[in-house]
């Protein structure tokens, strides 16, 4: 994974985790990605499929929107109404197999519903 700084979360030294002294650019990524491609099990995930596919939870359990204000709190409101106050590319989420099927038998995409 590339680094992905989160306005207001990790992104300087006020913040609790200050991750930009491990950011690199795309193309660093990118090279970085073909030294490594042959490498079993590798998956290189850039920012850009990164920065909108990820539900990110904070030590509140709000959803953050990267940047944008964080929803409430999912145990004060649940999961679908603080998912609905956050942007999330489902689309995009899918794309990169988001979904796994944790078992020791193996990976299999399932659908999601909320």
């Amino acid at each position: 994974m590339q680094v992905l700084i989160v306005n207001g979360e990790n992104d300087s030294d006020t913040t609790l985790r200050d991750a930009r002294r491990f950011q690199i650019t795309d193309e660093e990524f990118q090279q970085f990605c073909d030294k490594h491609e042959n490498c079993t099990g590798f998956v290189a995930e850039p920012n850009n499929i990164m920065k909108d596919s990820y539900l990110i939870l904070d030590e509140y359990m709000r959803f953050l929107d990267k940047g944008n204000n964080p929803s409430k709190s999912i145990l004060e409101v649940g999961v679908a109404p603080a998912l609905q106050s956050v942007y999330w590319d489902e689309k995009s989420f899918m794309q990169r197999g988001g979904i796994y099927d944790w078992s020791k038998a193996g990976h299999v995409n399932k659908e999601l519903e909320f």
